[in-house]
């Protein structure tokens, strides 16, 4: 079975398939590495990570990846967003997929230079914003998602 090709920008995956970036140490370097060298996209989950620990993370990833395309996630919403965008871009990430709160100046990032910006959303409206914008490629959630406790329990997001 042939398997279409994933396009983010000038980047092809040979496996259409992305790694999910999950933050808290979760989806670090070695994990986003091993993937990316199968073929598929390995993603680092850089909310909450220090800049000198994503530094890290990043030329982990690298050296597994053989070549292999390696991002970050960063959720909007974390406390040094910013930082964690230019650390990651100074690492010639090769893209950045960004949710939990909407950032407009971001593609900028995108448009200046050679840092791919793919966009959670969770509205159409986001949608054709973040498209607008520049965004890379798009991925949408619902809006009806919920967080499951462990007695499987929903609770509020």
């Amino acid at each position: 079975m042939e398997l279409p090709q994933l396009k983010i920008d000038g980047l092809v995956a040979r496996l259409p398939i992305i790694q999910g970036g999950m933050a808290v140490r979760i989806s670090t370097g070695a994990l986003a590495g091993a993937v990316a060298r199968t073929g598929a996209i390995g993603v680092i989950g850089a909310s909450g990570m220090a800049f000198d620990e994503l530094r890290k993370e990043i030329q982990i990833a690298r050296e597994l990846a053989a070549g292999g395309i390696v991002g970050i996630n960063i959720m909007f919403a974390a406390r040094e967003f910013w930082g964690i965008v230019q650390t990651a871009v100074k690492e010639k990430i090769d893209f950045i997929i960004t949710g939990a709160g909407f950032s407009r100046a971001i593609f900028k990032i995108g448009r200046e230079g050679t840092t791919p910006i793919v966009s959670i959303v969770s509205t159409a409206r986001l949608a054709e914003t973040a498209a607008k914008l520049g965004a890379s490629a798009i991925v949408a959630v619902s809006q009806q998602l919920a967080v499951r406790d462990g007695n499987n329990k929903r609770t509020k997001t």
